[in-house]
């Protein structure tokens, strides 16, 4: 990583990065270590299928990690600062600020470029599908500009759009019981799935980048609908583990 205490002028701190004077020079390896500043992990157990730390002896409270089988290998978190990230994708997705995807898809490549001995080993880096249909909620797709500037960043990388398609809107996730929450996934969210083109993903190792970890159920599916496709492995990568956690 970047030392960025030597650069002149200095960044301005993730998530100040709107005033930051590399917003517009900056490169992929500088915004992702000052985004990673200060959130080391804390050493002790991690739950074995995202990652997570754990209290002592205490089981991971995303329910999908307690699954026999969450359908993804594992979960790579490109930045452990939540509240950092919330801030950010708030903006970004809520406020409309869509000169986030800049910030966020420069974080992603300088994560990708910092971890490469482990991620090279993916054949296709993809995005969680999102429906922006007329019937949405929200008319763009926040996930495909964010790898679309990343690829800006990181042209050698093997990124991939619309390998997975959602053919609607299906039921909301927030303030829903973890029970509501998995029926609309196994039901609803597993129906709209689809992917237009299994040649794309057979037999090859798949990453689907999301922004947000929260129980896994979203990532379970699209797993489960790659696998089917013929994929021969599917990861996930999100910006950040679910809020608090």
């Amino acid at each position: 990583m970047i030392d960025i205490s030597t650069l002149d002028p200095p960044p301005a701190g993730f998530p100040g990065c709107q005033a930051c004077p590399c917003l517009l020079t900056g490169t992929a390896q500088i915004c992702f270590s000052c985004a990673s500043t200060g959130a080391e992990p804390g050493g002790g157990p991690t739950c074995a299928v995202c990652g997570k730390e754990l209290a002592e002896r205490a089981p991971c409270d995303n329910s999908v990690c307690l699954l026999d089988d969450p359908e993804f290998s594992d979960l790579h978190t490109v930045l452990l600062r939540a509240e950092d990230v919330w801030t950010a994708l708030t903006r970004y997705k809520y406020d409309e600020d869509r000169s986030w995807a800049e910030v966020l898809g420069r974080i992603v490549t300088g994560y990708l470029d910092e971890h490469e001995a482990a991620m090279r080993r993916y054949d296709v880096i993809t995005t969680g599908a999102l429906y922006v249909g007329p019937r949405a909620n929200r008319l763009w797709d926040h996930l495909r500009l964010i790898l679309e500037a990343a690829q800006a960043h990181g042209p050698s990388w093997p990124f991939a759009y619309d390998v997975i398609a959602k053919s609607g809107p299906t039921g909301q996730f927030l303030g829903r019981s973890a029970g509501t929450r998995r029926k609309i996934a196994e039901h609803s969210l597993r129906a709209a799935l689809s992917i237009p083109d299994p040649a794309r993903v057979a037999g090859k190792r798949v990453l689907v980048l999301d922004d947000v970890y929260s129980e896994g159920y979203s990532m379970r599916e699209m797993a489960r609908c790659l696998r089917e496709a013929g994929a021969a492995e599917v990861a996930g990568l999100v910006l950040a583990r679910k809020k608090g956690g």
